[in-house]
Order: C-alpha cells, then structure tokens, then sequence
C-alpha cells in the first residue's frame, strides 16, 4: 500500500480556513496515520507557482489540486483521499 500524499498551502498571516485545514489534517492524520503524508507549504515559495495555487487555503491530494481558497468538510476530504488511493 502507497502513501496518499497530501500539501497543504496555508497564508501568513494564518486565516480562518488555514486554521480549518490544520485541524482538518490533524484529525486525518490521527485517523490513517502511516496512510498520509502530509507536506505543509507556509507562506508562499515557489511550489505556490509550481501548483498554480493563488489563493490560500489551497490543498493538493495526490497529485491533484482539490481545494483552493476553502477548507473543506471532513466527509470531502476522505472523499479526495480515497480518490487519490487512501484504502
């Protein structure tokens, strides 16, 4: 079984939805654990621009972008999890 791998893109300052996203992957990753890999981008570097994420929070599953400039509900992102291979 492969690791679902998970970016999250979050502001500096924190806004509300990044506050939202950090809750949301931590409550993930207590969940699935070794199942998800979660990378966290704070502040906008170069992989904002590789991504083509313009507008924070911004959350990429697999290999996709899902979410830009909300946080989802929880039942989404299993959802996007489970779309990106999350067994």
């Amino acid at each position: 079984m492969s690791k679902v791998t998970v970016e999250a893109f979050l502001s500096v300052p924190p806004c509300s939805g990044g506050i939202a996203v950090r809750r949301l992957l931590k409550r993930a990753q207590e969940e699935y654990g070794e199942q998800i890999e979660v990378i966290t981008h704070v502040g906008h570097d170069d992989k904002w621009d590789e991504q083509h994420i313009n507008n924070a929070p911004g959350l990429v599953v697999g290999d996709l972008v899902k979410f830009v400039g909300v946080a989802p509900d929880y039942e989404c992102f299993v959802g996007a999890l489970r779309e990106a291979g999350l067994e």
